[in-house]
């Protein structure tokens, strides 16, 4: 990941913005993040930064939404298929690899998670984040049920659940010391969806 991708959502202003905060924050993490870092891997201006964020808080807090709706672009795929759809996220969520550069943003983007208790706006938009991908995660289960991919299970409960596997696998892998197995972690998130199809063939 040697370049956050690109949202269709903002203007090619705003872009450059935030992805010089992304390059910032893999620089200097975000406990060292100031709005002069930012602008140092900004080619334009300083003063437009100003001009269009209050300061830190509400860049980060764009930057948030910007990284989602990103995301939410990376993991469409060209299927209707909803196993495939559910893989899909996964793998986007916790691959089996990930390089330095993206290793080191996910670690800013956890510290600014943690400090999202004392920062509304942080946590209004990581709130979001949550909610959105939880919608997501429900809406192919949901599919997946009424097109007879997955047994009768119940969606929102089991969203919920996924949910919480992805983040605990994502905030173990860069908060735990050694090697995380992160092939097992996979392979048992893995094992959890099997039953909705498992179960489904043994009705059949």
């Amino acid at each position: 990941m040697a370049e956050m991708a690109v949202s269709s959502d903002i203007g090619p202003l705003k872009k450059e913005i935030m992805r010089a905060t992304y390059q910032a924050l893999v620089e200097h993490g975000y406990s060292d993040l100031t709005m002069q870092a930012i602008s140092d891997e900004f080619e334009k201006s300083k003063s437009l930064l100003y001009y269009h964020y209050d300061g830190k808080a509400d860049l980060l807090s764009a930057f948030l939404a910007y990284a989602l709706n990103t995301f939410l672009e990376e993991i469409e795929v060209e299927t209707t298929d909803p196993q495939t759809q559910l893989e899909t996220l996964i793998d986007r969520l916790v691959p089996e690899t990930i390089d330095t550069e993206t290793y080191q943003a996910q670690i800013a983007l956890l510290e600014l998670r943690s400090d999202a208790p004392h920062h509304p706006l942080y946590k209004e938009q990581y709130t979001t984040v949550d909610k959105t991908l939880q919608e997501k995660i429900t809406e192919i289960l949901h599919t997946g049920v009424d097109s007879g991919v997955f047994s009768d299970i119940d969606p929102e409960v089991e969203a919920e659940l996924l949910l919480s596997m992805l983040h605990g696998i994502r905030m173990r892998r860069i908060t735990t010391h050694g090697s995380f197995p992160i092939e097992t972690s996979r392979n048992a998130i893995y094992a959890h969806l099997d039953r909705f199809t498992s179960a489904n063939d043994g009705e059949q």
